[in-house]
């Protein structure tokens, strides 16, 4: 996970990356598919809330914070915030990471909001807290 603040991943490989992640954890349990054992079993045998995506989404909230706290004239935010000029490519844009960026804050707040909450450290450290929180909280299964 080297560098997977920078990512931007699409579907095809977030499930890539899920299917994985379940390879390498039953072959930690030592069991096999032909098992039959569930997914939810083997991470709750293996006492993990987190996915890999959700790791993965807590490094970049992190580092868009950093980002967002650098001066103006460090590269790292130019390269971010910067516009490039010139004409696109026919076809459908490709994914940026502040659309990343977006996505992974909208269910909380809005961009703006995160943007003025991550100039504090102190605030941004306790949202990206509380964002996991609510990734690791274990969903509602109704019982019968």
């Amino acid at each position: 996970m080297y560098g997977a603040e920078t990512w931007t991943i699409k579907k095809e490989d977030e499930n890539r990356l899920l299917v994985f992640e379940m390879m390498c954890l039953r072959k930690i349990m030592g069991v096999s598919r032909l098992d039959r054992i569930r997914n939810t079993i083997i991470r709750d045998t293996l006492g993990l809330n987190n996915t890999i995506i959700d790791k993965i989404t807590q490094k970049r909230i992190r580092f868009f914070g950093h980002i967002q706290r650098m001066r103006n004239d460090r590269y790292p935010k130019i390269v971010i915030e910067g516009n490039v000029h010139g004409k696109r490519p026919r076809g459908r844009p490709p994914k940026r990471w502040m659309d990343t960026i977006k996505t992974d804050c909208l269910a909380i707040t809005s961009i703006a909001a995160a943007g003025r909450m991550a100039k504090d450290r102190v605030v941004w450290h306790g949202f990206t807290m509380d964002q996991m929180a609510r990734q690791s909280a274990p969903a509602s299964v109704p019982t019968p």
